[in-house]
């Protein structure tokens, strides 16, 4: 099915290039050249566009043409557009009426104006009734420009297109030549606002609103997690106060075309066969439909799996899945009795308690056997906030909960993580989605509003046009439309905040500097020219702070980033420094060398004050390293490491050996020569992980490669040998990785199990015991008959050595296996795939690539 639907969205795609050649469809046009027309940037990204290479100026006094059903807010939203174009005088005409100014806008589709068929028709263009819902068809030519929409909807996209369209020029404005045919690929596009910590301000909201309405975003759901009255104390009515609040937003929301929905989180108190909190469920909904809202959801997520009173109890106990049954009638309830007895009401929405994973649990089967089939399920993907979304995985999804899926995209969320900004794009999203039960994506933002409509302008783009979506391309019109002026300045401060849990890519400009320095100082060769341009990316980075603040004028967004604006000056100027302190140490300026390093420790210290991250995985390494002297192991180790195990297959390895215990040695001593260099305690206190992984790595280094010789020479030392760097490597599993991860653990493995074609390995935390927080347990056939977890884990199933069954909770144990259960902790989900074996050895978790 994909590969048939890629086909033809390539065929599209080269139709479109040979009408973009032709330029057929404009044939024969008097229009005034336009040698200089600029790019067409339009977001999200059409379906189909074709340029031609005319145009024709905005004049003073431009006509719009508008029919009895025409969209209103789409209306409004054009005159203020031609206002701020410079246009003094709008004469608006009804359908049939003639028309005599120089530039005419013929405003809605066939359904809301009549006039617009023929005009289309004289120009040879379609019209957009074959289009999805809420597509449009823009067409100029012959200062004639038609916005015509499938619906309403499509009709306000095609003017907010429009707007984008109109190009800059001295003199007057200019309109090119195009003709774009539009239409959303996803149905549902917008966001949740689900986070914990301070909600949004009302100011936040109503800005949000207007920023989705120009992106084609049509959906926000009002979930905010702190809010008392849609979690805590649901039961309590909104404050007359707060209730104006809510219809400012929801009057906002159909101006933009923003389908605003409330939602209601019960689930911690409600008695869910209870009339009493039945009506007081329902009384609070229906003070919102008096408002104007029209979407309902009721979300059960992120509560424990009890029934909160007797009634429950009694009603639900004796079901196969008591929670499951009680969480369905309650929604079938509120499904029947509010959302069918109100005319225009959209279909209910919910999010289960097990709303993460794609494999199948007791608690889904029975839900969705149970749930009402006209509502819609939330669900975050393969995790709660999963590195990638594919189309297999939502089949598998759809499959277990058999209900139209909404993706509840816990990206660009940081309330799991304070200190961090996620700026970059949205990333690894499977293009297909839509083809395997999802209707939609609704991205979860951050508590930071006006940071959140940088990454949220990507989701806009990829919800709209997946097919089309490239993440780096929309991120940098994503960043220009956000900053301006400032829009270079912007750039090096959003690339220093881009990497997230969905995208390990951090510091697009700085980290190839630091990779090439690096690369220099081990070879020996341009070092002092790598070393100056990464000085010069360095001072820039001192610079945008000011930059910023002086040129930008959104002052709501740079008091959000304020202190990672701090962050990043103070790291620009430590970077600069351990450069510095590097090349002079290089160099043999040990007086120099010694300034450099107490400065740079100075300024280290200030930075780990800021509790901000910027450059995360990338600008506190480098410094860190750079005071070390420590280059990347994969420069220095790595090399040796393979040289090593060659020698070893050709029987020659004495040398290499001794050279390879050598560096190990040499790493295991940096940790006690910088305790005795450095008298800074703060500074040593921040560098422990990584003293101590230098300590342990480079002990069990040294210990390997002695006892990969001991085996190779069968002496009797190899049992001494193997037993000691057992210990070392259950130490360094359970550190903080900070440096030798990449390089040195891979070499213990190897050296441990070398015949077993280990992947990674962990300790059991017990076996057939109730899983604590953190723990792996083991559960055999002798524990019963299931797991007996809850939902906060993950499971693997193993059957004759191998996993047959991974994620969820509470799993059926094997008579003839064992089921590892790990809470909190993704080591299984990223290791323990479906056909990987497991093996289980002196109390250790090895798992292994089959032979």
């Amino acid at each position: 099915m994909s590969s048939i639907c890629d086909s033809i969205h390539k065929k599209i795609a080269l139709c479109g290039m040979v009408l973009l050649a032709c330029v057929s469809v404009f044939a024969g046009v008097n229009q005034a050249s336009a040698k200089d027309v600029g790019e067409i940037n339009i977001n999200p990204t059409p379906q189909e566009m074709e340029k031609g290479d005319k145009g024709f100026p905005l004049t003073p006094r431009v006509g719009i043409v508008v029919g009895e059903e025409t969209d209103e807010h789409a209306v409004n939203e054009l005159e203020a557009v031609l206002k701020d174009s410079d246009v003094k005088k709008i004469n608006r005409f009804q359908p049939g009426e003639k028309v005599n100014t120089p530039v005419t806008i013929w405003v809605g589709g066939p359904s809301e104006n009549e006039a617009s068929a023929n005009v289309l028709e004289n120009m040879d263009v379609n019209g957009p009734e074959a289009l999805k819902e809420e597509g449009y068809v823009l067409a100029t030519g012959k200062n004639k420009i038609v916005l015509a929409g499938k619906d309403q909807t499509g009709t306000y996209y095609a003017v907010k297109s429009f707007k984008q369209l109109i190009q800059e020029k001295k003199g007057r404005n200019w309109i090119p030549q195009v003709q774009i045919r539009d239409w959303p690929e996803m149905p549902i596009r917008g966001s949740i606002e689900g986070f914990y910590g301070p909600p949004w301000t009302h100011e936040d909201r109503l800005k949000q609103i207007e920023f989705y309405g120009e992106n084609k975003l049509n959906t926000y759901i009002y979930a905010p997690k702190d809010d008392p009255y849609h979690r805590e104390d649901w039961r309590e009515p909104y404050p007359e106060e707060e209730l104006a609040k809510l219809k400012e937003l929801i009057d906002k929301a159909n101006e933009n075309h923003v389908k605003f929905t409330f939602s209601v989180s019960p689930g911690e108190t409600i008695c869910y066969s209870g009339d009493k909190d039945f009506e007081l469920l329902t009384a609070k909904m229906e003070k919102m439909w008096d408002l104007g809202v029209t979407s309902y959801a009721i979300f059960l997520d992120d509560i424990s799996q009890t029934l909160n009173c007797e009634a429950d109890i009694e009603k639900f106990g004796d079901d196969e899945e008591p929670v499951a049954a009680a969480h369905a009638y309650l929604l079938n309830r509120f499904n029947e009795e509010f959302i069918q007895t109100h005319e225009g009401a959209e279909r209910l929405i919910t999010v289960p308690t097990e709303y993460s994973g794609n494999g199948t649990t007791f608690y889904r089967e029975r839900f969705a056997e149970l749930l009402n089939q006209d509502t819609v399920v939330m669900w975050t993907g393969s995790k709660v906030v999963p590195e990638q979304v594919t189309a297999e995985g939502a089949e598998e999804a759809h499959n277990v909960f058999k209900h139209d899926l909404l993706l509840w995209d816990n990206y660009p969320v940081n309330d799991f993580d304070r200190n961090s900004l996620f700026l970059g794009p949205l990333v690894n999203r499977d293009k297909h989605l839509t083809e395997h039960g999802v209707n939609g994506v609704t991205a979860n933002p951050m508590n930071e509003a006006e940071a959140s409509k940088i990454p949220l302008f990507t989701i806009a783009d990829y919800t709209w046009n997946p097919f089309n979506y490239d993440p780096k391309d929309s991120w940098n019109r994503s960043i220009e439309s956000f900053g301006g002026d400032a829009v270079e300045a912007l750039t090096a401060f959003a690339e220093n905040s881009y990497s997230s849990p969905i995208n390990d890519q951090e510091s697009l400009t700085l980290k190839p500097l630091i990779d090439a320095f690096w690369q220099a100082y081990v070879s020996g060769e341009n070092v002092d020219e790598k070393a100056a341009d990464l000085i010069d990316e360095f001072t820039y980075l001192q610079d945008v702070p000011n930059i910023l603040n002086e040129k930008m004028e959104n002052e709501k967004f740079l008091s959000e980033i304020d202190p990672y604006l701090e962050k990043l000056k103070v790291y620009g100027e430590a970077g600069e420094v351990a450069v510095k302190y590097v090349m002079a140490t290089k160099n043999e300026e040990t007086e120099q060398a010694n300034q450099y390093r107490e400065e740079l420790i100075r300024l280290f210290n200030q930075s780990e004050e800021i509790p901000q991250k910027m450059g995360t995985g990338v600008i506190k390494p480098f410094l860190i390293k750079s005071a070390l002297e420590l280059a990347p192991l994969e420069l220095t180790l790595d090399p040796s490491i393979d040289q090593f195990w060659d020698a070893y297959k050709a029987n020659d390895v004495n040398n290499e050996a001794e050279m390879l215990i050598e560096q190990f040695v040499e790493l295991k001593q940096i940790p006690e020569n910088i305790r005795q260099k450095v008298d800074n305690q703060a500074f040593l206190n921040s560098m422990e992980d990584y003293l101590n992984n230098l300590d342990v790595y480079g002990e069990a280094g040294e210990v390997a490669v002695k006892y990969v010789m001991a085996k190779k020479q069968d002496e009797e030392t190899v049992s001494d040998y193997r037993d000691q760097l057992y210990q070392l490597m259950m130490e360094a599993y359970q550190m903080p990785q900070k440096v030798g991860d990449q390089v040195i653990k891979p070499f213990l493995i190897d050296s441990m199990w070398s015949d077993l074609n280990v992947v990674d390995y962990r300790m059991l935390d017990g076996v057939n015991q109730p899983r604590g927080g953190g723990e792996l347990i083991q559960y055999t056939p002798e524990y019963g008959e299931r797991t007996g977890t809850n939902q906060w884990g993950y499971e693997v199933t193993v059957v004759d050595g191998k996993v047959v069954k991974a994620g969820g909770s509470n799993s059926i144990i094997p008579e003839n296996g064992y089921v590892l259960s790990i809470h909190a902790n993704d080591w299984l989900r990223d290791n323990a795939t479906i056909g990987k074996t497991i093996r289980i050895e002196d109390n250790v978790v090895l798992v292994t690539n089959p032979q």
